[in-house]
């Protein structure tokens, strides 16, 4: 019951540290959002790596040569109306300007530029919003009236970094002060290369005709770049104003128009870098819808993310507490490497499922619970081992830790099978030797007695002198407890021919063994002194009888003999003579006592006949009997029946003689 409760308190105590993990997702909280980015950011970058770019998107570059050519940036709009002018005649799709130009440069400028812009109809000018501490608009920067007339779209230039700087959503959607509608770049130029007018934005999408870009509820979406800087051709701006680039290079393009010279570009740092020019995010933004490829962070993703958190921490806990660490520990880390894996997958195919969070759940529950299962089933589990490793084997000792509640010490009642054991007339053979001799024959002697108890899932309980004390059916119940005594008296029967011909090679003599073994319920159960010594034992009436059923080996001659109760046990699965009804003190009704036999011989049959003559009063016929087994198999239990014979024919029992012969006590 207490185990039961430990693991209880175990379960209680997990599953409250995963609903903590639940509650820290729901938090959002910087420190582990940030950690959760820097996975989303490995996917890119470590796992995924580059995707083909699109060829239909070019960058024309303001780069270091053109202003080296053209002079020091801003130029004078002349030079974005020869631009404009040589795109247009290339066969540009479409012009996207991420700049503006809010300021007057000159009359003749001006016009330029606005003629240029009105005769293409394909180039679209920035507008940069710039918002309050609240989130309400507080600015928006748009070109001079005359050239935002004239321009295909306003698109705005907009990018929103996380609080660690990189930028991995962008806004496709945005009203201005007067609450009109304001599209992103990116969303511009994919209408343009789409050839789509109608935009529609919804609560959770942003809609360009039959394509939906999914968004939060701020139409923010996440950007699936498909690479680092450079990934898309990129243009001089020189080289296109001073005819230096092939008009096919442009033809049914869209070019993007950015700045990337040190010191006058956009630098935003990306999942791939830390130093991209802004347009490059616009590109890619552009680039995943034309794919119709997105990442997904929204209900469903949640939903997966609160299923593994709760799962995993769940898994890992139950895999901790139900298994040796040995086996646990590897378990979690695959459980570990499998959520990853679920997670980088699950990523390639548009969803952003959090690592972070399930894999704090799977690690707080193991960690977790392996302290408290070390805490408080572990220490149960060294109890058990140290109360048990003595007197069982190693296998049962492991046994009982994975299911301690087996293991009960604090004393019950069971139905177990006991066997006693002796060297039969020790005293007389340890007088003849020297004590060293002794001692060291008697430790192998037991050495092996030992093992052979432990081999058939044996207690041992004591040694007492020459004399073992051992018995089945605790501390693990044992069904056929009954028939692994007995292979176990055979075993050491065995185990004793070994033992006397490593004697016997030394010059020693050999020895020879008595076996008492009954079935019945004791007492078992930790007793003695807890301040002092305790030893796991078994006590009661069953404990006695065995002892005493060892001893009658000596009267009638026997090695190996159970009880009418044992015999009843293993239900005619060996060999077995019935030797006698014998009385023991304290008991009101005799006892059959029988032999265990290493195999059938042509004696029992007129052994059990004789045995039968002999109750029946027939003494003259049984001992006939008797005397020729007695000569023919030189056996002593009929030798010790001829005695009895010829006694009862001299001195006759009584007429309420119940065939009970001898009285064993202890």
């Amino acid at each position: 019951m207490a185990m039961k409760r430990s693991k209880f308190l175990i379960i209680l105590m997990t599953s409250l540290a995963v609903f903590f993990i639940v509650f820290l997702y729901y938090q959002q909280s910087r420190l582990f959002e940030g950690f959760e980015a820097k996975t989303y950011d490995f996917r890119f970058h470590t796992l995924r790596g580059p995707i083909p770019a699109s060829s239909d998107i070019v960058i024309v570059a303001i780069d270091e040569k053109s202003v080296d050519e053209l002079g020091r940036f801003p130029w004078s709009r002349t030079y974005f109306a020869q631009f404009v002018d040589k795109v247009t005649a290339a066969g540009v799709r479409g012009v996207m300007l991420d700049a503006f130009f809010p300021e007057t440069e000159s009359e003749v400028a001006d016009a330029a530029f606005a003629r240029a812009l009105r005769e293409s109809g394909k180039v679209s000018l920035a507008v940069a919003f710039e918002f309050a501490a609240d989130g309400s608009v507080s600015q928006v920067t748009r070109s001079l009236p005359q050239l935002q007339q004239v321009s295909q779209y306003e698109a705005h230039i907009n990018l929103t970094p996380d609080e660690d700087g990189v930028v991995r959503w962008t806004p496709l959607h945005l009203q201005d002060e007067q609450g009109g509608d304001v599209y992103s770049l990116a969303v511009n130029g994919a209408r343009v290369l789409l050839g789509e007018e109608q935009v529609e934005p919804g609560v959770y999408d942003i809609s360009i005709g039959s394509r939906t870009i999914p968004t939060d509820g701020g139409h923010f979406a996440l950007i699936n770049y498909a690479g680092p800087p450079g990934i898309y051709k990129r243009i001089p701006f020189v080289d296109v104003v001073k005819d230096r680039v092939d008009p096919e290079e442009l033809r049914d393009k869209l070019v993007l128009v950015g700045s990337t010279a040190l010191g006058i570009y956009d630098m935003r740092v990306t999942p791939f870098s830390n130093n991209s020019p802004g347009v490059e995010v616009h590109a890619n933004m552009i680039d995943s819808i034309l794919r119709n490829d997105f990442i997904q962070r929204g209900g469903f993703e949640s939903l997966l993310d609160l299923i593994a958190i709760i799962a995993l921490g769940i898994l890992a806990a139950f895999i901790t507490l139900s298994l040796r660490h040995s086996i646990s520990f590897p378990l979690v880390l695959l459980l570990l490497l499998g959520h990853g894996v679920f997670a980088y997958s699950m990523f390639v195919k548009g969803h952003w499922v959090s690592m972070v969070y399930p894999e704090m759940s799977i690690l707080l529950a193991y960690c977790l619970t392996a302290y408290l299962r070390f805490f408080f089933l572990d220490r149960k589990s060294r109890e058990i081992r140290d109360i048990f490793s003595s007197y069982v084997s190693e296998k049962l000792v492991d046994r009982l830790v994975q299911d301690p509640s087996r293991a009960r010490v604090g004393g019950e009642t069971r139905v177990i099978t006991v066997l006693f054991s002796d060297i039969a007339n020790y005293t007389s053979y340890s007088e003849k030797l020297p004590a060293e001799e002794v001692v060291r024959n008697l430790n192998r002697y037991l050495a092996a007695m030992t093992d052979v108890i432990m081999e058939h899932d044996g207690t041992l309980d004591k040694f007492m002198g020459d004399g073992i004390m051992a018995f089945w059916g605790a501390p693990m119940p044992q069904e056929d407890h009954a028939h692994r005594a007995i292979d176990c008296a055979l075993g050491m029967m065995q185990a004793l021919e070994e033992v006397n011909r490593a004697m016997e090679a030394e010059g020693g003599e050999s020895l020879s063994m008595r076996i008492g073994i009954h079935t019945g319920e004791a007492v078992v159960g930790n007793i003695g002194s807890e301040s002092k010594k305790m030893e796991y034992t078994a006590i009661g009436d069953t404990v006695n009888v065995a002892s005493r059923i060892e001893q009658a080996n000596k009267l009638y001659g026997t090695t190996v003999m159970v009880s009418e109760s044992t015999r009843r046990h293993v239900d005619g699965a060996y060999v077995l003579r019935e030797i006698d009804n014998v009385r023991m003190k304290g008991k009101s009704e005799p006892m059959l006592i029988h032999e265990v036999l290493p195999q059938a011989t042509e004696l029992l049959p007129e052994f059990e006949k004789a045995v039968d003559l002999y109750r029946d009063r027939d003494f003259e016929a049984a001992l006939q009997i008797f005397v020729e087994l007695g000569e023919r198999f030189a056996d002593p239990v009929s030798a010790r029946y001829v005695s009895s014979c010829r006694d009862y024919i001299e001195n006759p029992p009584a007429d309420d003689w119940d065939g009970a012969h001898y009285s064993l006590r202890r």
